[in-house]
């Protein structure tokens, strides 16, 4: 969301129903260009009533993605910050096809790590908790708009982001899947009895545009509810792996002295393992049926990292010590140069513009996710089927076999099998994330974890 004018680059059928939409609805399109990455979005300065205006458009996620907030929601909630005097992008116009958001462009830029000043840093991530502090009073008819059922009793509030995200869930996966069936009756067992009070949260926190030393506004309410304020506060470790927050259990303490609410260590790993249990109520079905435009790779990626620190937080929560499996051993299976070969053959194709380059290196990137596969695979395999046997005292033969057992073990059990169960899908994950090493840009999130929150 800059200022700067960027040429008019159209590549594509969404590209071009996007500009015609504008063209048609708002003005001349001055410049246009789509984001190269994973997310699709716009960033357009458009000719309206003789003054350029700039503005951001988030784009789809794919057909086959399900949202708990649809893009008529959003610009709901655009509004009723902005009624409510919570600084956010002006939404304009939701599209239909393709399903858009258009919004006013906001100025600054995001990722707080940038701002070289350490008291001008610190005073932009205080101003945002300030205005979360202030968001979580406001009255939640407010937010009549965005057509939302108002939880009621400690389970409901605690649980209301993460029961409509699993619904999601069952709905697509499709196939047994035990990993999230485990999160989902995990947060169920381990609701905290004593938050029964509702505000409006963003799931996906911490996201917020800044200029110089002040916060612009707040931005993407895609995974917003009316929930357990601290549930905001948690997902801010999420964001903080890509857009350093700095010291979060000190923000935790301003949030405290600006609202009264204790935010216990507890409480924070419960919804730390809430929303990314979200995640992999979201993206774990993408695994099986995605679509052209979607970065699988970026997914997979995403999929798997937010499950892990879904599972650490588990263990945090119960003080579970986690061991770590052994490493897969390399056992190829074919003709390993031709995997080699195809991720050479890729890069070297010719990429004209940023959005074919993304699309080359998302293609490599899948391409070495396959050659990992037919390197440790064997490997890899061999050690998911030994810890089945392990925990249900069967030996499966294929890895469907394994997800059955498995998740018949889950279904049959209770609190008491939490801590051989956040072991078992710990070692699942930790292959599952080296399989990943290398494979595109998002790899960095590879043996990541998330900040350590201290006592509290």
């Amino acid at each position: 969301m800059t200022d700067n004018q960027q040429p008019i680059v159209i590549d594509g059928d969404m590209d071009c129903a996007v500009h015609d939409w504008l063209s048609a609805n708002l003005g001349r399109v001055v410049s246009f260009r789509r984001h190269a990455r994973w997310r699709i979005g716009w960033d357009v300065l458009v000719e309206v009533n003789g003054q350029p205006t700039a503005y951001y458009i988030r784009g789809p996620r794919g057909d086959n993605y399900v949202s708990p907030i649809d893009m008529a929601q959003e610009a709901a909630i655009h509004r009723a910050y902005l009624a409510n005097g919570i600084p956010a992008p002006r939404p304009i116009a939701v599209i239909d096809d393709p399903c858009s958001l258009v919004l006013e462009r906001l100025p600054g830029t995001i990722n707080t790590e940038t701002i070289a000043n350490p008291a001008a840093r610190q005073r932009v991530r205080e101003e945002f908790i300030e205005i979360i502090a202030r968001q979580h009073q406001i009255p939640l008819d407010q937010f009549a708009e965005v057509g939302l059922d108002i939880p009621v009793g400690a389970d409901a509030v605690s649980r209301n982001l993460y029961a409509a995200s699993e619904a999601i869930f069952d709905r697509l996966i499709g196939r047994p899947w035990p990993l999230v069936r485990f999160v989902g009756r995990w947060l169920k067992r381990h609701v905290p009895q004593d938050r029964t009070r509702a505000a409006f949260i963003n799931g996906d926190a911490g996201q917020f545009m800044f200029e110089g030393d002040r916060v612009t506004g707040l931005i993407d309410f895609e995974m917003s509810a009316f929930g357990d304020p601290a549930a905001e506060l948690a997902g801010m470790r999420l964001r903080d792996t890509s857009e350093p927050l700095g010291n979060l259990s000190a923000l935790y303490d301003h949030y405290e002295k600006l609202s009264g609410d204790r935010i216990p260590k507890a409480l924070i790993e419960y919804h730390t393992a809430g929303f990314c249990g979200v995640n992999g109520f979201m993206l774990w079905p993408l695994a099986f049926s995605s679509t052209r435009e979607q970065d699988y790779m970026a997914y997979m990626q995403f999929a798997v990292a937010t499950s892990r620190w879904c599972v650490t937080a588990m263990a945090e929560h119960g003080g579970i010590t986690l061991t770590e499996p052994p490493v897969p051993e390399a056992r190829p299976m074919g003709f390993a140069q031709a995997g080699s070969h195809l991720v050479r053959q890729i890069a070297d194709l010719p990429a004209p513009d940023a959005n074919a380059a993304y699309a080359r290196e998302s293609a490599a990137a899948l391409a070495q996710y396959q050659q990992r596969w037919l390197t440790y695979g064997a490997s890899v395999l061999a050690a998911d089927l030994a810890d089945c046997e392990t925990l249900t005292g069967i030996r499966p033969d294929t890895q469907d076999e394994m997800m059955q057992l498995v998740e018949a073990h889950v279904l049959q059990a209770d609190a008491s099998e939490d801590p051989r169960l956040i072991q078992h899908f710990h070692n699942w994950l930790r292959r599952q994330d080296f399989l990943l090493t290398g494979c595109g840009t998002a790899s960095s999130f590879v043996g990541l974890d998330l900040q350590l929150i201290p006592a509290r």
